[in-house]
């Protein structure tokens, strides 16, 4: 597994950033729990958010690597508040959003907690702050 995701275009950056102004909009729900009787409690992500997570993956923000061990540095920057991804770059921005979507797989409810404590739309703004700077490991399209 690679470690240093390959480089994305600024076009594929805004594709992602467009859901940021959808998921900032006040009281915007990102998706509803349901408990049905005899079944285990689950989560059903709004179209919004199923959409921005296809984006996610056909932009290649999704990238492969040895998330489960990287686990600790995601719980620094999720608990670390807004300092802490101030100072996140594009690579780290894009492994926890990889990390939350692949635990999600095994811990439903994970992406809806991220969603719901306003975390995922913080990497965005900070993800915004980065295409706005032009960041170095960010190649225009030619």
């Amino acid at each position: 597994m690679t470690e240093t995701p390959p480089d994305l275009s600024l076009a594929q950056l805004d594709a992602i950033l467009a859901y940021l102004p959808i998921f900032a909009q006040p009281g915007f729900v990102f998706g509803a729990w349901h408990t049905p009787e005899g079944q285990f409690p689950f989560w059903t992500a709004s179209h919004e958010v199923r959409a921005f997570l296809t984006v996610l993956h056909h932009e290649q923000f999704i990238t492969p690597f040895d998330w489960v061990n990287w686990a600790k540095e995601a719980q620094r920057y999720r608990t670390g508040g807004d300092t802490a991804l101030a100072t996140a770059d594009l690579t780290t921005l894009r492994k926890l959003l990889t990390a939350y979507v692949r635990a999600d797989r095994f811990a439903e409810g994970t992406l809806a907690a991220r969603f719901e404590e306003g975390h995922i739309t913080a990497i965005l703004r900070r993800l915004q702050q980065i295409r706005a700077t032009s960041a170095p490991a960010v190649e225009d399209e030619a």
